[in-house]
């Protein structure tokens, strides 16, 4: 069983436990594979499964953790192609599933850096918490900030935007608002409004603390 083989497998056995019936006689639904007696032996064999007296399979340790990278990889490519590169949900699997089979794990903790940590895939699923996540509070320094700290007339960089909302994300992309994009603050009150590009665009204040930027004294722009 080659690399890819098992990432493919073990994915599957991650939808299996997210729908709580991880049942060998289930298996067949959830992958383009089928899981033979002599797959699952050679799971057990690599350490990555167990089976009870039930027929109910679980992931080991060793084959949690390699499940979860890989779902993690997959749903973060999703919302990769999706917010960033402005693709439809039904046109990002063919995409994710190369990405979650090439991408080391510190590169997909950057990606989902970038992103500002999404909660769940383009399509309403769980994404798997990284370290990036969990530390996301204390890793942030002077050199980023959130938008409702730049002063007016200030031209800050998007570094990334921290929203659980599908919606909202979607919305921002229409306007351009993407991590990499340049910005200038043009008025906080009576409503915040920024410059982008030739486009004025004004900003309910719950949005705009989801926008985090390079600070102004932290960037060339």
């Amino acid at each position: 069983m080659d690399r890819r083989e098992l990432d493919e497998y073990m994915e599957a056995l991650w939808y299996l436990s997210e729908e709580e019936d991880p049942c060998v006689d289930n298996m067949e639904s959830y992958s383009a594979e089928v899981f033979t007696d002599e797959v699952v032996a050679e799971l057990q064999r690599q350490g990555f499964v167990t089976i009870n007296d039930q027929d109910k399979i679980a992931c080991t340790k060793k084959g949690h953790t390699q499940a979860r990278q890989i779902v993690r990889c997959h749903r973060l490519a999703e919302r990769l192609l999706v917010d960033v590169l402005g693709m439809r949900p039904k046109e990002t699997e063919r995409g994710a599933c190369e990405f979650e089979h090439n991408i080391a794990p510190e590169i997909t903790d950057s990606i989902c850096t970038l992103l500002g940590h999404p909660r769940e895939c383009p399509h309403g699923l769980k994404i798997p918490q990284g370290n990036c996540c969990r530390a996301a509070s204390s890793t942030l320094t002077s050199a980023i900030v959130p938008l409702d700290r730049v002063k007016v007339g200030d031209l800050v960089k998007i570094a990334y935007i921290s929203t659980s909302s599908n919606s909202r994300m979607h919305k921002l992309s229409h306007f351009g608002i993407v991590p990499g994009t340049s910005i200038t603050v043009h008025q906080r009150n009576p409503s915040f409004v920024i410059q982008c590009g030739n486009t004025q665009i004004a900003m309910e204040k719950e949005v705009v603390k989801e926008i985090f930027v390079l600070s102004p004294f932290a960037t060339d722009t």
